[in-house]
């Protein structure tokens, strides 16, 4: 009986590390899940605006944004989970060399991207109390030597 008692303990033991260490993979966040941007709310300053933005925060961390931009291409980007640190970002063309950092804060993200070490965006955003607006301002310098401040506001879907 002795033995039995203690196998039931170690498999209990072992299940809750089991369960602890996948908790620890997920990244669940109030922005978790896919937003797609609501143009008629959002200013480009200056534009023109994208066509399309859909983002998605998925359950371990990782960020995708899919956009089209004015000129009709698509972008793909992917950033994985940052915490703080600087991280590789992934995209289908044009942001060779871009690395992210990202924090986020209960309903607040803040991230700054860098390409070939040059800060080309600062990012702020902010889920509405009832999650189902997300408002972002992106600022940055434009090629032209200008800026750019552009407030987006995304819809929960």
């Amino acid at each position: 009986m002795r033995k039995r008692y203690l196998l039931f303990l170690q498999l209990g033991l072992l299940s809750g590390f089991t369960v602890g260490a996948m908790a620890q993979n997920e990244h669940i966040t109030p922005f978790t899940g896919t937003w797609n941007l609501n143009l008629a709310e959002s200013k480009f300053d200056p534009g023109p605006p994208f066509k399309a933005f859909t983002l998605t925060f998925t359950p371990d961390g990782t960020r995708k944004l899919e956009l089209i931009g004015a000129d009709g291409k698509p972008l793909k980007v992917t950033l994985p989970w940052s915490d703080g640190r600087e991280v590789h970002v992934f995209a289908t063309e044009g942001m060779e060399d871009a690395t992210a950092t990202s924090k986020i804060r209960g309903n607040a993200f803040n991230d700054t991207w860098r390409q070939k070490g040059k800060v080309i965006e600062r990012v702020h955003g902010v889920v509405s109390s009832d999650r189902r607006t997300l408002t972002i301002t992106v600022d940055g310098p434009t090629k032209q030597g200008g800026a750019f401040n552009n407030r987006l506001q995304f819809d929960r879907q």
